[in-house]
């Protein structure tokens, strides 16, 4: 019995605390602040309308002060530039100064096909120089150390001796 007696108690930890107000108007809630998220949400307006007033208003005078590309004859001699095909005024200032030309784009393609063909050539030649080496039964000799080479030497006679000894020809 007992420990229903506590148990009964317990549930009244769990009640939330009011406030009346002293007696006037409806009861007062407490709650956790809303301060920092309010005032996120205003930084956030405010930054978004710091940029998107300005951006807004300069896409609105592109439009109506250049307006859309109109399509003409090309005249004879001339050649355009890329960025004249596109129609939108905005689309032709980023064409013709921020992104890539497609030949630059193509160039650069190119340049980096040939830094990996020169990269395959160099790799086939090493490996040619390795079946030679192993082929010939050489070394790498980058400089000369005479006991280095006379031991290699050595080596290889003894090895060829023995295989001779054994029946084996080379």
């Amino acid at each position: 019995m007992a420990i229903l007696s506590r148990l009964a108690q317990a549930s009244k930890v769990m009640v939330t605390s009011v406030r009346h107000g002293g007696g006037i108007g409806g009861q007062i809630h407490n709650r956790p602040s809303r301060w920092n998220w309010d005032l996120f949400k205003d930084h956030l307006h405010f930054y978004i309308m710091l940029g998107a007033i300005p951006i807004g208003m300069w896409i609105t005078m592109a439009n109506i002060m250049k307006g859309p590309a109109v399509l003409s004859p090309i005249p004879e001699g001339y050649v355009p530039q890329e960025h004249e095909y596109y129609k939108s005024p905005i689309t032709r200032w980023f064409v013709k100064n921020i992104y890539n030309s497609y030949q630059e784009v193509y160039e650069s393609y190119l340049g980096t096909v040939w830094e990996e063909e020169k990269k395959r050539c160099m790799y086939q030649l090493y490996q040619e120089a390795r079946r030679q080496q192993k082929l010939h039964q050489d070394y790498k000799g980058w400089y000369t150390k005479l006991k280095t080479a006379e031991y290699m030497r050595m080596s290889m006679k003894s090895k060829q001796d023995a295989e001779e000894a054994r029946g084996f020809e080379p």
